[in-house]
């Protein structure tokens, strides 16, 4: 028997990222058309956000979503929703699951009207093996839709833990899990990502997703754990034979690859995807003025207006002290018209926010990790090699707003935050400040060497994508340039 999982492809169906141009390796019909006829097909969910497609389909009230005939065409027999399934509310989630072929599966969604059709769990047998599939959904979709109507998500770990127990009577071959989170060590009495904890429940297999990352299948005890990034770019194959013999492989997404039959079906109906791409190209909203990205060396040494933007976006949804903003590789400026392709071309990030407690000199810290990107080379201002490992990595520069800041380029790294006040508060000379601090998720996490920001305390996560914050933003009335941050470099 052969088993295909994906997880969180946010609608990204073909191969496009809709930024830039030509084909691209992802998309779930490429990727699905590898899967062998007759296999087994699961996914862990996060289809009802993230591309242009989905969200042209929700406003133009599609009767059947292209997730959803896509999965049809590839014969999805088990979908396990995730948390951004749960954003636009009960109806939505419930017209996604009614044109689904697939069962719907998670052990810790309690539906309240009962009209969704979710079961704790689900037993494919195929070629004479027997599975037994059970899955759940990060416990944080509490925390993001606390006013979720008809229906109640519950503690995952416990749910799955009554479910190994249910197995127990169920004749199977081999168990797997879906899980709509990932790894994480967290504390608090609602955790994001549950993984660790999931693991010593004796699953054979734990599949995971919600952190986009992509984890090549590994032994943990007797589970076998993998995660299969997004945007359709890879899936994992799993091998299973009678004798209780397996093996795995992660497959990478080939726009060369012919689509199946069903597949090249699905492409060929779904309107939907060349109505999302003309949209692209009209105007959504006005700027009085440009939202400018000057440059790789400029909008570090004399700041960004976009940065600014992108800034007060994060302190109006986390009621934040200061705000961290990196800018992308490939600088775009928006406005004074605004289209919906600008607007994805300058933040190509589909970030969520967090909210952390830090300590002032900790944020300093990371602070003077951003200031490494400029080094002066026979006497002028040039992007550090280190940050240019092979790669531009500009999006590891990060601009902030809620401070009085000072970078002084012509000292030895490590002591280039020259100023760093708030609120006539010397925060250099009082390092134990404790400061509220929005970040994007992935700076939250340390990457990038901003390692200092792992020290600081999880206060709040959010589900609202930047993308969607951003095109909201612009789109609901002409918005102004934002005054400058207070920010200087010396060079």
């Amino acid at each position: 028997m052969k088993v295909y999982f994906t997880s969180d492809t946010h609608s990204y169906l073909f191969p496009t990222d809709y930024i830039h141009p030509g084909v691209i390796d992802m998309g779930y019909a490429h990727l699905a058309s590898a899967f062998e006829d007759g296999s087994v097909v699961l996914d862990g969910g996060d289809v009802l956000q993230g591309s242009p497609l989905i969200r042209h389909a929700l406003r133009k009230g599609s009767s059947i979503l292209p997730p959803a005939s896509a999965f049809n065409a590839a014969g999805l027999d088990v979908f396990t929703p995730g948390n951004h399934d749960f954003d636009f509310g009960y109806e939505a989630l419930s017209s996604l699951l009614s044109s689904l072929d697939a069962a719907a599966v998670a052990a810790n969604v309690e539906d309240e009207r009962g009209e969704l059709g979710i079961e704790r769990h689900a037993v494919i047998e195929r070629g004479g093996i027997r599975l037994f599939v059970t899955g759940a959904v990060t416990d944080y979709v509490n925390i993001w839709n606390p006013g979720l109507k008809g229906v109640r998500i519950t503690d995952s770990v416990e749910a799955l833990r009554r479910e190994t127990e249910a197995m127990k009577a169920i004749p199977h071959d081999f168990s797997i899990c879906i899980y709509h989170g990932g790894f994480g060590n967290e504390r608090g009495a609602i955790r994001e990502n549950r993984a660790d904890e999931i693991i010593p429940l004796g699953f054979d297999y734990l599949l995971t997703g919600h952190q986009h990352q992509v984890i090549e299948p590994r032994a943990e005890g007797r589970t076998t754990v993998l995660q299969t990034g997004w945007r359709g770019e890879w899936a994992a194959e799993l091998s299973l034979q009678r004798d209780g013999s397996h093996s795995e492989r992660m497959i990478r997404c080939s726009s060369s690859l012919p689509l199946s039959p069903s597949m090249a079906t699905f492409a060929a109906q779904c309107s939907e995807e060349n109505e999302a791409v003309a949209s692209l190209s009209d105007v959504i909203g006005h700027v009085d003025g440009v939202l400018e990205d000057r440059g790789y060396v400029e909008s570090a040494l004399y700041g960004s207006s976009l940065a600014d933007f992108i800034c007060d976006i994060e302190l109006k949804l986390t009621g934040a002290d200061v705000a961290v903003a990196a800018l992308a590789n490939n600088f775009t400026s928006v406005g004074p018209d605004v289209t919906l392709s600008a607007v994805l071309a300058s933040y190509p990030f589909t970030n969520t926010m967090v909210l952390l407690r830090m300590r002032a000199g900790d944020l300093r810290e990371a602070m003077e990790r951003s200031a490494e990107y400029i080094d002066i080379i026979d006497g002028v201002p040039a992007v550090s090699p280190s940050f240019a490992p092979g790669k531009n990595e500009r999006y590891n520069f990060d601009l902030y707003r809620g401070l009085d800041y000072a970078f002084d380029y012509r000292k030895e790294k490590g002591r280039r935050v020259v100023r760093m006040e708030r609120n006539g508060v010397d925060l250099l000379a009082n390092p134990d400040t404790l400061l509220l601090v929005a970040a994007n998720g992935y700076r939250a996490t340390g990457s990038g060497g901003h390692d200092a920001y792992r020290r600081g305390e999880l206060v709040r996560s959010f589900s609202e994508d930047m993308q969607d914050l951003m095109i909201d933003s612009l789109s609901s009335f002409s918005l102004k340039v934002p005054s400058p941050s207070s920010f200087r470099s010396y060079f």
